[in-house]
């Protein structure tokens, strides 16, 4: 969804080409004025840039593509985290029945496993997914005068039933083992403190709103014609991006501490393992996990806000060396300057590189905005080699591997990293068809 705020300019070609046409010309006339005034011995040589014509970006029609909902990846979420805490128990605790002479008639040695610590772990994996049915609930049957209020009982009412389950289970394996049980069960949720503060939507979603400019976890982006609405914008975003990362990091090392590393750590110290098997299912865990929180929080449309952005905010790229010919103008902060402007900026030349520039000179925070964002499609093809390796290494286990607990565990989990693959992938071409096109929509193409 986007917001056009525009104001008028002058001197609208109808073509796209006679637009960029145009505005070449206007910039060259505005130049060669410069050069003249510098010449002039009243003059300083430098304006602002104001009188400058500049052009707003066109942007390419997005097209409406089916998202999956926040219900369906926390399911998809939650089944992932248990099917690999489940086989990581399976190479604990895998017996050999099979023998003649073997006492124990199953595959698992049920009897070994902590069962207080297995139900630890299926609450903190189902969290999000209980939390995010009852929200639907609330959201289908509630009246809205009476909606907030619903959610912020049943918030710390959840809390509280979540705490109350935390308590009595460890208090069943502390009676049982030590306090060093305790401590490593609780040291994410310490972790968390540290990072989101008291902050308790975090803890039960995924995706928070961190901005009033955002309608369902999906920020809205306005074609702005003020430099500094740019800014406060990218800004926004910025924070909202930087939010989600630390929620992505978090989510994926909870998941796979829980999932693969507390089952090995709190086995008996009588229980042979095998340390190779154990190692490469919590790494595989990670990786896996980090794909498929990224596809959920940075689905094709929140990039493509993003992306838009970028195109308003510009680049400004530093000159060492320039002709005495070309015209320079002081930088201010109310502007917005066309490809290919020379600005001075604290006793520096920068040249915009952007379609439009409306970035602040020598931001790092701005240049990196633009650098990965003006071509977001990076991200999608970093994210497929990713999982291509993953599920490429996986498969080369899968076909050296002769024991049957290895066979199930790796079979499992190149099931679901399939699945990640397929969305990364779709992603991937849906994007590349979408902006292949976008030069002919910006009129220019970037150098």
């Amino acid at each position: 969804m986007t917001v056009t705020i525009r104001r008028l300019h002058r001197g609208h070609p109808a073509s796209t080409a006679g637009h960029y046409a145009g505005t070449q010309a206007l910039a060259a006339s505005g130049a060669a004025g410069a050069q003249q005034r510098s010449n002039n011995p009243d003059s300083n040589g430098e304006e602002d840039g104001s009188a400058m014509y500049t052009p707003f970006p066109k942007h390419v029609p997005y097209p409406n593509t089916e998202q999956s909902s926040e219900l369906m990846n926390e399911l998809f979420i939650f089944g992932f985290t248990i099917i690999a805490s489940a086989t990581q128990f399976l190479h604990l605790y895998r017996s050999v029945w099979w023998l003649p002479n073997s006492y124990n008639r199953q595959a698992v040695n049920f009897y070994l496993i902590d069962w207080d610590l297995a139900i630890f772990i299926d609450i903190m994996a189902s969290r999000r997914l209980l939390y995010c049915c009852i929200l639907r609930c609330i959201d289908a049957n509630c009246p809205e005068a009476y909606a907030d209020v619903s959610r912020k009982v049943a918030k710390y009412t959840f809390l509280a039933f979540v705490l109350a389950s935390f308590v009595g289970c460890g208090t069943q394996i502390y009676q049982k083992a030590s306090y060093i049980h305790l401590f490593v069960l609780s040291y994410p949720l310490v972790l968390y403190l540290m990072i989101f503060g008291l902050n308790l939507e975090q803890f039960l979603r995924t995706i928070v709103d961190t901005e009033p400019n955002c309608i369902n976890g999906m920020p809205l982006h306005s074609c702005s014609s003020s430099a500094g609405a740019v800014r406060t914008e990218i800004d926004a975003l910025r924070t909202d991006f930087n939010a989600r990362c630390k929620q992505i990091v978090f989510t994926s090392l909870l998941n796979a501490y829980y999932a693969g590393f507390v089952p090995c750590v709190l086995a008996s110290k009588h229980l042979y393992y095998n340390n190779f098997w154990t190692t490469q299912h919590l790494a595989c865990v990670f990786i896996g996990g980090l794909t498929m929180c990224v596809t959920y929080c940075f689905p094709m449309r929140y990039c493509d806000v993003f992306h838009r952005a970028a195109l308003h905010l510009g680049q400004w790229q530093r000159v060492s060396n320039r002709s005495n010919s070309v015209p320079t103008y002081t930088w201010s902060k109310t502007n917005i300057y066309p490809h290919g402007t020379y600005v001075r900026h604290m006793g520096e030349v920068y040249r915009s590189v952007g379609y439009c520039t409306s970035a602040v000179p020598a931001n790092t925070s701005h240049y990196r905005f633009y650098a990965i964002f003006s071509n977001h499609i990076v991200i999608y093809l970093t994210l497929f080699a990713v999982q291509m390796l993953l599920i490429v290494l996986q498969l080369a286990i899968f076909a050296l591997t002769p024991e049957w607990q290895n066979v199930l565990s790796v079979a499992f989990l190149l099931l679901i990293n399939f699945f990640t693959l397929f969305r990364i992938a779709r992603d991937y071409f849906i994007a590349r068809r979408i902006y292949a096109n976008e030069p002919l929509y910006l009129g220019m193409r970037m150098q």
